[in-house]
């Protein structure tokens, strides 16, 4: 293991290694371990179209020239599509998320590491420099998740290269940022000179969509469009037309959480259907009308939530306004921590959005500093708390499928 590892990481693989020279023996792995390999196993699927999805297509660009590296490269792809399989597994809650989930990663992301330094060996200069490139990327990535304790956070600030996915028929970049088990939160990344979310629907997942200002454009539901100009949060049900037109000469990002009972977390970039059409075919409608499903005011939410003293967790979306056809339904919940903590609910599994000031996040005994623009995940059945850390009040976007 040549990679970075925070001693807590290489502790639990030298453990699972232990294990399996004992024929996958369970004795001796204590509630924390199981619950660090969870957090870690979550880390990795976060690269199901990260680092694993974007690392295969640049590997398939590599001219191989001979037989021996066509055959390491041949290896390398099939093992990072199979870690890529991996998110469609669950991580359960027992000694299998240590001895079955978060080894075959492990073993898995090394296996890749040794391939390609393999090629790297067996070449010409120029190859070894492009492989060595796309290597060094994806060592990164993976140390991203070894390096941590457990708590791996991802940031919304930019689209890491080699580590995200250009959904195909809609031509635009998405960072992925927290996936669990049957949701997902991600950013849509969009630096063009229009910054357009192209119309599209899903038919067997849900989403929200959030923007945050400054902006001036239009967001779309259905046959209906309606014109925004600060913070929102749009819900969105199966089978149902939507979208973002940008009328702003800012770039507008869109962080959004898709969910699915059906497809799980990870089906975003499977579950899309393209829908073209024109902004002047919809009806124009206020944010406010039902036709927009409940839109809220998301930075009013959060400014509202901030000015409290207490700690509370305020529900803004509940989940049966986008519940449809057996697909499941996203909860979405601003969260004020102050001073004295905040004990999340023990639920299903979490996906937090760090929105304003700093924090210290507790999970089942593992701590990690947070502030605004990170994620993580707190898996399902998991204990948490935050608590505020300096005079900023601390502030969090939750998400769960219900």
């Amino acid at each position: 293991m040549n990679r970075h590892c925070h001693p807590a990481y290489r502790s639990l693989i030298e453990q699972a290694r232990e294990r399996h020279r004992h024929g996958r023996s369970p004795l001796g792995v204590s509630p924390a371990d199981i619950l660090r390999a969870r957090l870690y196993s979550y880390g990795y699927r976060g690269q199901v179209i990260g680092a694993f999805h974007a690392t295969r297509l640049a590997l398939a660009e590599v001219q191989a020239g001979d037989a021996l590296a066509a055959l390491h490269l041949e290896e390398a792809g099939r093992i990072l599509r199979h870690l890529a399989d991996l998110s469609m597994d669950p991580i359960l809650p027992d000694v299998r998320a240590l001895l079955s989930t978060l080894h075959r990663y492990d073993e898995g992301i090394d296996r890749v590491l040794e391939a390609l330094r393999r090629v790297q060996d067996s070449g010409p200069t120029d190859r070894a420099a492009v492989v060595g490139r796309i290597a060094d990327r994806f060592q990164a990535s993976m140390e991203q998740v070894s390096g941590s304790n457990g708590i791996s956070l991802t940031r919304d600030t930019g689209a890491p290269e080699q580590a995200s996915f250009v959904v195909p028929n809609l031509g635009i970049t998405i960072v992925p940022l927290v996936y669990g088990d049957h949701h997902s939160w991600t950013r849509a990344w969009l630096p063009g000179e229009r910054s357009d979310v192209p119309f599209h629907q899903h038919h067997e997942g849900v989403e929200i969509h959030l923007g945050y200002g400054p902006m001036r454009g239009h967001i779309i539901l259905g046959d209906c469009q309606a014109e925004v100009s600060e913070g929102y949060a749009l819900p969105i049900p199966p089978r149902t037309v939507h979208g973002y037109i940008n009328a702003s000469a800012a770039v507008h990002h869109v962080p959004f959480i898709y969910g699915s009972l059906k497809a799980g977390g990870w089906g975003v970039f499977l579950d899309v259907e393209a829908q073209p059409r024109s902004l002047v075919e919809l009806r124009a409608v206020s944010r406010e009308s039902s036709e927009m499903n409940g839109t809220v005011y998301l930075e009013r939410v959060i400014e509202e939530a901030a000015a409290r003293e207490a700690s509370a967790r305020q529900i803004m979306i509940p989940a049966g306004v986008t519940d449809r056809h057996g697909v499941g339904g996203l909860e979405l919940a601003v969260v004020r921590a102050n001073e004295a903590g905040y004990q999340m609910p023990v639920d299903g599994f979490r996906a937090v959005s760090v929105v304003r000031g700093e924090g210290l996040v507790n999970i089942g005994g593992v701590e990690q500093i947070v502030q605004a623009h990170d994620h993580f995940g707190i898996p399902a059945g998991a204990e948490a708390s935050l608590c505020q850390r300096g005079r900023q009040p601390f502030m969090c976007l939750d998400a769960l499928l219900r």
